[in-house]
């Protein structure tokens, strides 16, 4: 198998050296209690300062990955660090800052805006000349934010500037563009000119605008522990300009703010001073945030002034709560609702001073870096793993050549080769996009199911939104009628049965080398569990109950088939409970249920699968239904005192590979076709009016050893 470089434009701009590596970070699972629809466990030390690098502060980390034609990916984690102190002309910073250039420099108009640029390479970093920025005055120093954002065409990238204007000494904050690989940069907006205004970043949003985040230091020493105040404004278009007014959004925690959008469409921002804080904006838009979480804390409790600043002699005094960590954090999307968050343990230089009697550190005074998983959900349930189905070959792209795009300078093969596995590799940037001649794909799903709408990262050459076509054939095809667009979502007005897709641009052509689709989710009425938090119970879907029930990831029970990178497992190992898992609906007399299961090691008894509802006010089971470990199906006559009859199949199913169950009810009978075969029809199990629920559950509350996976649980009236 050939793996295809995905040819990043990843730069690096700097004056001055910065320690780089490529760090392996195993794959553990996130099992903490959850904020909002998050889960931030506690940052874990990972990497400690070695010999000859006394410091190692202000981390960034960036995605440079490889995703293979075939839907697999070579991770890599590109980790940049400070191991200098952190003071000007000690090579040093994460933020590189222009300088006056050495002897060889003799235009200091231009040496104060040149920054060395390097690019990745499957072999790592090489030198690749020099970045120029155009002010729109001339500056006495400026820096780069963190990484810059490639935009939705593929070609144009964006960076957050700040630094001080030369006439005035006006400190600034500005947008600036580049077309050309990050070669030449103009600036092309003005986030913010006077005091305090420093460390800007962007990023997209999920309706197409970008989002900019600011710190602006206010009033220092007349409160504690400080203001770094944390601000942010909007623009409505890709452009870099245009800008909304500056939003304040808190008073502290915003130092060196980060913000990235996940393939789920939600945006993470990063910052701190005090502690390391994430905060959540779920739809994507930068509108609201949710209160920071806590990743990571370190700080000293002893030592201080009187007043809790710490003066030292020699660089400026800073609030005892502000120590311990530079309170810079770098974030980095891993799938659609996952991220990875490193940060620093001691500031280089100052964070953990060298002082006797500044102690009493929540961790330690240790020069080390941290990491932490992060999970950020959305309100979106029912999402497919389409990643896992495009890998098993189950999901194809149906007529649709891929084509180069991007930069290409008049040639072609300089561009970048589009893959359709770009489209499912949880990653939805620009330069992984499928890209096709006439900007439109079609898509074959490996059964029919019933949709509700499609998360899409799309960049379209025109006003028009993306249009999107179903059908169960592949020749016949409807457009559904949608919802109002929320993010990246485009909800259906209601579930659409399709095996096909087709997902096109409408408007005019004028760039055939534009990027064209980044990412898609696929929402369907059945909860595949990839919104899930393993360790906990499922939501969505009515979701009512859990008892032994919770999300696992796939690695976790790695004998079983990979169809999807979650589960629902079940595991009974109580005399006193049953294993069970319920959902709750609208009362309906029409209801059709459908899971995906199979028994997981040799110990199971049986399990137990029920529509619930009411009988007048009553509840009731209208049918219930037992599946033995020998693989027969039973269904329940609860007027009989013995209510398991004979099996509903002669021949045993193996239990120990996945089967799909389907129920189709009404009020007087129930279809049961298991892996798209009618089993059985079979009358009420006990008299009912409606139906208003569906449960799976283990054989019994005093039988042990049933352990058994779901998938793609289903229910719709």
């Amino acid at each position: 198998m050939t793996r295809l470089n995905r040819r990043r434009p990843l730069l690096l701009l700097a004056l001055g050296a910065l320690v780089l590596s490529t760090v392996s970070f195993p794959a553990t699972a996130v099992a903490e209690p959850g904020v909002d629809h998050s889960h931030v466990p506690s940052g874990q030390r990972f990497y400690t300062a070695q010999t000859g690098e006394p410091f190692a502060g202000y981390p960034a980390i960036y995605d440079a990955g490889v995703t293979a034609a075939n839907g697999t990916r070579s991770s890599r984690v590109m980790l940049g660090y400070n191991s200098a102190q952190d003071l000007p002309g000690q090579k040093g910073t994460r933020l590189k800052q222009s300088t006056n250039g050495d002897s060889t420099c003799t235009d200091l108009t231009i040496c104060r805006r040149q920054f060395n640029r390097r690019t990745l390479t499957a072999t790592g970093w090489t030198d690749s000349g020099t970045a120029t920025v155009t002010f729109s005055q001339a500056i006495a120093w400026s820096r780069f934010g963190q990484s810059p954002v490639l935009l939705g065409d593929g070609k144009t990238l964006l960076a957050a500037m700040y630094g001080v204007y030369n006439t005035g000494v006006t400190p600034f904050a500005v947008v600036v563009k580049s077309t050309d690989g990050g070669v030449s940069w103009t600036e092309v907006s003005q986030l913010a000119t006077g005091a305090g205004w420093a460390e800007p970043n962007l990023s997209p949003t999920s309706d197409g605008g970008l989002l900019a985040v600011m710190r602006k230091d206010e009033n220092l020493r007349g409160v504690v522990p400080a203001n770094l105040a944390l601000y942010s404004r909007k623009a409505p278009t890709q452009s870099g300009a245009g800008w909304g007014a500056a939003v304040r959004l808190t008073s502290e925690t915003g130092n060196s703010p980060t913000v990235k959008m996940l393939g789920n469409g939600a945006i993470v921002m990063a910052s701190g001073r005090p502690d390391n804080v994430l905060r959540f904006s779920f739809d994507g838009k930068g509108a609201s945030w949710t209160s920071p979480a806590t990743v990571y804390r370190n700080y000293p409790t002893t030592g201080g002034d009187a007043d809790g600043w710490y003066t030292p002699n020699g660089p400026a005094a800073r609030p005892l709560r502000h120590l311990g960590s530079s309170g810079t954090i770098g974030v980095m999307p891993i799938g659609g609702n996952r991220m990875l968050a490193v940060g620093d343990n001691c500031a280089s230089g100052w964070g953990c001073p060298n002082d006797s009697t500044v102690g009493g550190y929540t961790v330690d005074k240790v020069n080390a870096l941290w990491k932490s998983w992060v999970e950020v959900d959305t309100d979106q349930w029912g999402k497919v793993d389409l990643t896992t189905m495009f890998q098993r070959g189950e999901l194809t792209v149906v007529d649709s050549p891929m084509t180069r795009y991007g930069n290409c300078a008049g040639n072609l093969t300089a561009c970048r080769q589009s893959l359709a596995a770009y489209a499912f590799d949880g990653d939805p940037r620009a330069d992984s996009s499928l890209v096709t001649a006439n900007r439109g794909v079609t898509l074959r799903l490996p059964r029919p199911m019933d949709v509700t709408g499609l998360g899409l990262h799309v960049y379209l050459q025109g006003g028009t939104d993306v249009k999107i076509e179903t059908s169960m054939d592949g020749s016949s095809w409807s457009t559904p009628a949608r919802g109002t667009r929320d993010g990246v979502v485009r909800p259906f007005s209601a579930p659409v049965t399709a095996q096909y897709l087709r997902i096109s641009d409408p408007n005019p052509i004028t760039d055939s080398t534009a990027a064209f689709l980044h990412e898609l989710e696929l929402y369907t009425t059945a909860v595949g569990f990839e919104h899930d938090y393993p360790g906990q119970a499922p939501r969505g879907n009515g979701f009512a109950t859990a008892a032994l029930a919770s999300v696992v990831d796939q690695t976790s029970v790695s004998a079983a088939d990979r169809i999807s990178s979650r589960f629902l497992r079940i595991k009974d190992d109580s005399t006193g409970a049953i294993g069970r898992a319920a959902w709750t609906h609208a009362a309906s007399t029409t209801v059709t249920a459908e899971f995906r299961f199979r028994a997981y090691g040799s110990a199971n008894k049986g399990m137990l699968f029920s529509l619930k509802g009411k009988n007048g006010t009553a509840a009731a089971t209208p049918y219930g239904f037992w599946l033995s470990s020998a693989g027969k199906f039973h269904w329940a006559d609860y007027s009989q005192t013995a209510p398991w009859g004979t099996a509903l199949n002669a021949t045993a199913i193996n239990v120990n590979a996945w089967h799909t169950v389907r129920l189709e009810a009404t009020m007087t009978e129930v279809r049961v076709i298991v892996d798209g075969t009618l089993m059985a029809t079979r009358p009420l199990s006990q008299p009912a009016s409606t139906m208003d629920g569906f449960e799976l559950g283990s054989n019994g509350t005093p039988t042990v050893g049933d352990d058994w996976l779901f998938d793609d649980v289903g229910y719709t009236s």
